[in-house]
C-alpha cells in the first residue's frame, strides 16, 4: 500500500544516535529542449567519524560537456537554512514554495526550483533488508524543474522534468549487493518509479508504481533488463516493465543520454539518464544500477558509458 508523507518531512529529521544513521535528498532532472540534465545527492551522516557529508553532483549536456564531483567523506557543514541540506558547494533548501537546489563549484553554477506532479509517496515494502537496513523512511515524487545552469561558461535557461527522493534512518551500506532503480516522468500525465534490490542476506525485492494524472497505481511485479557495457559497470539503456495491480502493463525502452559513476562506501553505482517514449509521448528516466554481487571494494578503473572524471570534462 502506498503511503504519503507530509510537507514537514521535506526538512531534516532528528537522528537516532546510530553510527550509520543518515539523511539524504536525491534529484535527477533533464531539459530535453535545451539538452542539459543532471544527477545530485546531498547526504549527511552526523555520527560517523565526527560527522560526514556525502555529495553526488553530475551535470552534462547532450553534446558532451560534463561536470562531476563525488565525495562521501566531506566534513559535515551547517546548512544555509534550518531545514536544509548542504554538501560541498551544493545546498538544498525547502523553506519556500518548494525545494530549491543551488550548486556553486569551479566550472558550474546551478540554481533550480522544483514543483511536484503528485504527493510525496512511499512504495517500499513494510519490512525486509531494503527498509530495515537501508531506507527505513523513503518517499519519491516527479515534477518540473526551472532555473538556470552555467556549465563551463555556457548558460542554459532550464525548464525541464525531474524526479527526486528523500530518505532518513539507519543505513548499513554493506547490506547492498546489487540493485536497479528506474524512475522518471513524461509530465503530469505519466510518471513512474521502481526498485529491484538484492541484499547481503540473500533477499530480493521487486516493487514499483505508476502515476497517471496524480493517481498512484502499484505494480504487482517488475522486470528490468539493463544493456550492460563490457566494463561490467555502465549501461547503454534498459527495458523495464510494470505489471500493475489493475492488470495493465507499462513497458518502456530507455536509451542512454549520459551517465555518472558514484562511489559510496563499499559500492560503486551508476546513474544513467535516458530518453523514453510511450504512445507518442517523449519523457526521460534515470536507470540507476549497481553490480556488486561479491561485495568487492576495489576502485573502478574503466567506465565506458558514464562519467568517472571529477571536474569539467568532455564525453568522447
Amino acid at each position: 500500500m502506498a503511503h504519503e508523507y507530509a510537507y514537514e518531512d521535506e526538512g531534516t529529521h532528528p537522528d537516532n544516535g546510530h553510527e550509520w544513521w543518515q539523511e539524504s535528498v536525491f534529484l535527477h532532472w533533464f531539459d530535453r529542449d535545451r539538452g542539459v540534465g543532471g544527477v545530485h545527492r546531498l547526504g549527511h551522516e552526523p555520527n560517523r567519524d565526527g560527522g560526514r557529508n556525502a555529495l553526488q553532483c553530475g551535470v552534462f549536456t547532450t553534446d558532451g560537456t560534463r561536470y562531476r564531483r563525488d565525495d562521501y567523506q566531506l566534513p559535515i557543514a551547517t546548512p544555509q537554512s534550518p531545514r536544509g541540506f548542504r554538501s560541498g558547494g551544493s545546498t538544498w533548501n525547502v523553506d519556500g514554495s518548494g525545494p530549491r537546489l543551488e550548486v556553486h563549484e569551479p566550472g558550474l553554477d546551478l540554481e533550480l526550483d522544483i514543483s511536484n506532479f503528485y504527493p510525496l509517496t512511499s512504495f517500499f515494502p513494510a519490512k525486509g533488508s531494503l527498509v530495515d537496513d537501508f531506507a527505513k523512511n523513503h518517499y519519491e515524487t516527479s515534477g518540473r524543474v526551472t532555473g538556470s545552469v552555467v556549465l563551463d561558461g555556457r548558460r542554459f535557461e532550464v525548464d525541464g522534468l525531474c524526479h527526486r527522493d528523500h530518505s532518513w534512518g539507519t543505513r548499513l551500506p554493506s547490506t547492498l549487493l546489487s540493485h536497479r532503480w528506474v524512475s522518471g516522468t513524461f509530465g503530469p500525465q505519466l510518471s513512474f518509479g521502481s526498485v529491484m534490490w538484492h541484499a547481503i542476506d540473500g533477499s530480493f525485492v521487486k516493487t514499483g508504481y505508476v502515476v497517471r494524472d496524480g493517481e498512484v497505481t502499484l505494480a504487482r511485479d517488475m522486470e528490468v533488463v539493463v544493456w550492460l557495457e563490457p566494463d561490467g559497470l555502465t549501461g547503454r539503456g534498459a527495458e523495464a516493465t510494470w505489471y500493475l495491480e489493475t492488470g495493465e502493463e507499462l513497458h518502456l525502452v530507455a536509451r542512454a543520454i549520459d551517465g555518472y559513476v558514484c562511489h559510496k562506501h563499499n559500492v560503486f553505482y551508476v546513474d544513467t539518464l535516458c530518453v523514453v517514449e510511450h504512445e507518442g509521448q517523449i519523457g526521460y528516466c534515470d536507470v540507476e544500477m549497481s553490480n556488486n554481487a561479491r561485495a568487492g571494494t576495489a576502485d573502478v578503473t574503466l567506465a565506458l558509458a558514464a562519467n568517472i572524471t571529477d571536474g569539467i570534462s568532455k564525453r568522447g
